[in-house]
């Protein structure tokens, strides 16, 4: 005599297709609960005629290779955004490692104002400080803008960097070349305890070049080196 687990359901049992059909249109995630169903189940060999007849294993393979499909997209963004990354990383490196080269100050400021505009993929580079222009006229020079006092923080407020996309840049951090930027980043300069709040701004003309979004570790990085080296040569106090 068959148990209760391995009597087959019959009539007596107060089921038949059509409770069984309607209960499982009331419960489509069957299968995702129950996946181990797959295994038990047997869909149709090959397609059936007549409209009401659903191919189950045609409509898992479909929805598998959809799902596939998905996959493979979003492996592919990932291989692409690791990719450049990397080559982010790669120019920053050659940027920090080209400072080391400087033979004076004003090396240093052409190469990280003009130089790095090739290597760093961007269209402008300016080395932004507070204070009095008419006192400060002697650095306002290649690349080097003096802006009023507060200027950053506003630009900034509280961050160490931000990246700007579909803006509008000023000529008091570009100079002549603010009417090609169509996005930017900014990040802070650390010049020591006594020196005035500066600032270092890549531009581009391209208007996601740089977006909210994008982290802007590297670039502190950047900025982290390039304060470091104005020091040393200055011979600032160091923070």
């Amino acid at each position: 005599m068959a148990d209760g687990i391995t009597a087959p359901v019959s009539a007596s049992a107060g089921l038949d297709e059509a409770e069984v059909i309607a209960w499982l249109k009331q419960h489509p995630d069957l299968l995702i609960r129950h996946p181990d169903l797959c295994e038990v189940l047997l869909p149709p060999a090959q397609p059936h005629s007549g409209n009401n007849v659903v191919d189950l294993q045609r409509f898992m393979v479909q929805k598998l290779q959809g799902e596939l499909t998905r996959i493979s997209h979003v492996g592919t963004e990932l291989l692409d955004a690791s990719r450049q990354n990397l080559s982010a990383t790669q120019r920053v490196h050659a940027a920090v490692l080209m400072l080391l080269e400087a033979g004076s100050f004003e090396h240093m400021v052409h190469m990280a104002t003009q130089d790095w505009t090739d290597l760093l993929e961007v269209d402008v580079i300016s080395l932004c400080v507070e204070g009095d222009p008419e006192r400060m006229k002697n650095i306002a020079t290649g690349g080097v803008f003096v802006l009023p006092n507060g200027a950053i923080d506003t630009l900034l407020g509280a961050l160490p960097a931000i990246a700007r996309d579909k803006c509008e840049a000023a000529d008091w951090i570009y100079g002549p070349a603010a009417s090609l930027v169509r996005s930017d980043a900014l990040a802070r300069l650390d010049f020591g305890p006594t020196s005035p709040a500066a600032m270092l701004a890549l531009g581009s003309r391209e208007p996601d070049k740089f977006q909210p979004s994008q982290g802007t570790e590297l670039l502190q990085f950047l900025a982290g080196v390039l304060g470091r080296s104005v020091r040393s040569w200055l011979d600032l106090p160091q923070p």
